[in-house]
């Protein structure tokens, strides 16, 4: 377990980065651009970052892993303190899209290096691991955000903060991460194209896929504009939703470690992950008639995290137990759900405001969970 600790303290920094930034970014923009400028810059981020994964393999196998890990790193935390020394609109676009588009990229390689070092009978129990320190600096960031916001709009302090967080992960990248295999040998050879003829032709890793991407979108949905609805239109302040974002997210810390030990040993991905979605869509049709009643938002928030951390526990063991890290190009695809779901999410967004009142996406994001239910539902299970 000493092999994996490099790659959990990075993971647990970041985190608290992105936590600390996640359920603010959009709030953020809101004070520079319009509801709909925000949803477009958030497009675009998420398309740059397509851009990138597409060629990810490519890159990984022409600069490897650590370099391209390190290079992520230090845009992602130049970005960051840009939103903190501007106010310049056309810097603010600038640097988001880059941001947007290379944080992932630093997931995408710990993904690599996290698999080159694990063994198939414990990918549940490792991935739950590592998803466990995930969300554990995850739940840490909405705090340092709800004790910023007492004495006022957190915002140049926060991103502040939240840069420097990034410093230990570029130096583990540095000094820390060590491929398994030396240069010369490295599996990473792939052409310039993703497997898309394999993805598509293996009905298990296509079906985990879509039942990923439908948990990426809900997740798009609530960090662009759950904020936005909480914060702007029923007016909760942001100490408020820092203790409500805070206490949302706890499922991921609490029970994602135990599902993915009760999918090695027990159950499999298939029953775990149909129960997270169900949870999921449940929560979301009561959501849009909650008013501004503190307790309840937390309360169903938290619930709908319940399944969402089931869903990304599985959906993450499922897919590793099928793959292994000669599979860059099929790790790229996975990994382009979270971009592939801003984009969508942005896109359903911007055409159900376009017809209904705001609470109504919720409808909307609940039919949409309902289809990965199918998916999930779909799968060969793996016990």
């Amino acid at each position: 377990m000493m092999r994996f600790i490099p790659v959990f303290a990075a993971s647990l920094f970041l985190s608290v980065h992105f936590g600390s930034t996640l359920y603010f970014h959009s709030s953020f923009l809101n004070d520079y651009f319009k509801p709909n400028v925000v949803s477009f810059l958030f497009l675009l981020g998420a398309l740059g970052n397509i851009f990138l994964f597409l060629f990810a393999p490519k890159l990984i196998q022409r600069f490897g892993k650590r370099p391209l890990l390190f290079f992520s790193l230090v845009l992602t935390a130049a970005s960051t303190f840009i939103f903190a020394l501007t106010i310049t609109r056309p810097v603010i676009i600038f640097a988001f899209i880059v941001y947007s588009s290379f944080l992932p990229m630093v997931y995408y390689c710990l993904d690599v290096f996290l698999e080159e070092l694990s063994t198939n009978a414990k990918t549940g129990e490792i991935r739950g691991i590592y998803l466990t320190v995930f969300n554990a600096g995850i739940v840490v960031g909405p705090l340092i955000l709800a004790i910023l916001a007492q004495e006022g709009p957190p915002t140049k302090f926060l991103y502040l903060v939240a840069g420097l967080l990034l410093i230990p992960p570029a130096i583990l990248a540095l000094f820390s991460f060590k491929s398994q295999q030396p240069k010369a040998h490295s599996p990473y050879h792939h052409s310039l194209r993703l497997p898309f003829g394999d993805w598509w032709h293996s009905k298990n890793i296509q079906r985990v896929t879509l039942a990923r991407l439908t948990l990426e979108l809900f997740f798009a949905f609530m960090v662009i504009y759950v904020p936005i609805y909480l914060h702007t239109g029923l007016g909760f302040a942001w100490s408020e939703l820092g203790i409500i974002f805070t206490v949302m997210l706890l499922p991921f810390v609490l029970f994602e470690w135990p599902a993915g030990e009760l999918a090695d040993r027990l159950l499999g991905e298939k029953e775990i992950m149909s129960a997270g979605f169900f949870i999921t869509g449940i929560s979301l049709l009561i959501m849009p008639f909650i008013g501004k009643v503190f307790w309840a938002w937390m309360a169903i928030l938290f619930i709908s995290r319940v399944g969402a951390s089931l869903i990304e526990a599985m959906t993450e063991s499922y897919f590793f137990k099928h793959i292994n890290a000669r599979d860059t190009g099929l790790i790229s695809i996975f990994r382009l759900t979270r971009a592939s779901g801003f984009v969508l999410g942005a896109i359903v967004a911007t055409l159900t405001l376009n017809f209904f009142s705001f609470d109504k996406i919720f409808f909307a994001l609940a039919v949409i969970v309902f289809f990965g239910l199918k998916q999930s539902l779909s799968l060969r299970d793996t016990r």
